[in-house]
């Protein structure tokens, strides 16, 4: 894997990798202008990710009815502004016992490959979210030419 990364002023840059870019800027208060993802959204999101499709790929290999996922993330901050802990909501959707969710998340936390990245000084957990607590519930997307709008 390989990812290009370019300065186009200030804080803010595109990162292109294969053949999709996007844009990385600090918040207006540390001296950006917003116009994109903070790097530490970019690695919250990339953590998400992987442990969503380590969580599908188990249920599709352990016949698990889910129907849907979704992965809510939020880090927390010691008293330096280190992240100390990243605390995952998982949603899920189906005719699933508690049982196979509590597997589902222990799975993800023993497997998910970038999450095995992060080092012991950061706490991980993940816990069953209310359905009603996912922030962009019923909103649309359809991937058509690899993009996404909603």
């Amino acid at each position: 894997m390989k990812i290009y990364l370019q300065r186009v002023k200030r804080f803010l840059q595109l990162a292109h990798a294969q053949n999709r870019t996007v844009s990385i800027d600090q918040s207006v208060e540390r001296g950006g202008e917003d116009l994109g993802f903070r790097p530490t959204e970019l690695w919250l999101i990339g953590l998400s990710s992987c442990s969503m499709m380590t969580l599908l790929r188990y249920a599709e290999e352990q016949a698990v009815p889910l129907t849907f996922v979704s992965v809510t993330a939020e880090d927390r901050m010691d008293s330096n502004g280190d992240i100390s802990a990243i605390d995952f909501g998982v949603t899920f959707t189906g005719d699933l016992t508690a049982e196979q969710k509590a597997n589902l998340l222990q799975h993800v936390k023993s497997n998910c490959k970038v999450l095995r990245t992060v080092g012991p000084h950061i706490a991980i957990s993940y816990i069953e979210s209310d359905p009603t607590d996912a922030p962009h519930e019923g909103s649309s997307c359809t991937l058509e030419g690899g993009n996404c709008c909603t």
